[in-house]
């Protein structure tokens, strides 16, 4: 999206330090494998567990790792003892989810003081070829916060 310079230049230090935290995420099994100033990506093998009855990555899959992503890419941008937390998410399921590999991509639209504007996508990818399975933006509220 833009180009984004962080407030914090430890915030990839942070972000992989909070990931310890993210409980829910390593549950599901979704790693971060890129982290810049304003975009995050991350990504995770697919399995039975991820499926929803008719085969398809479940709704909740898919809008939690949105959220993740979106999140951390608002984050990035904070100033020390800020954080964030989601206000607002609206996703759209464009197309069923099927393959080895699910990946998300969060980036900031437009960053703020109270509120950051961020924008996200799901791609599902098998035998290397990739589909977008959903869309979403997502307002995150910038909260003080003693431990970023």
């Amino acid at each position: 999206m833009g180009d984004f310079q962080s407030k914090d230049p430890n915030f990839e230090v942070k972000i992989k330090q909070k990931l310890s935290g993210q409980h829910f995420m390593h549950l599901v099994g979704f790693d971060l494998t890129e982290i810049q100033a304003g975009r995050i990506v991350g990504e995770m093998s697919l399995a039975q567990k991820h499926q929803q009855q008719y085969g398809f990555v479940h709704g909740g899959v898919t809008a939690t790792i949105l959220d993740i992503t979106m999140g951390f890419a608002a984050y990035t941008l904070m100033p020390v003892g800020k954080g964030v937390v989601t206000a607002n998410i609206s996703v759209d399921y464009l197309n069923p989810g099927d393959g080895d590999k699910i990946i998300a991509i969060g980036e900031v639209e437009k960053p703020g003081g109270k509120m950051v504007f961020t924008t996200g996508k799901v791609f599902t990818e098998k035998d290397g070829v990739r589909k977008q399975i959903a869309s979403a933006r997502a307002v995150m509220a910038v909260i003080d916060n003693s431990d970023t």
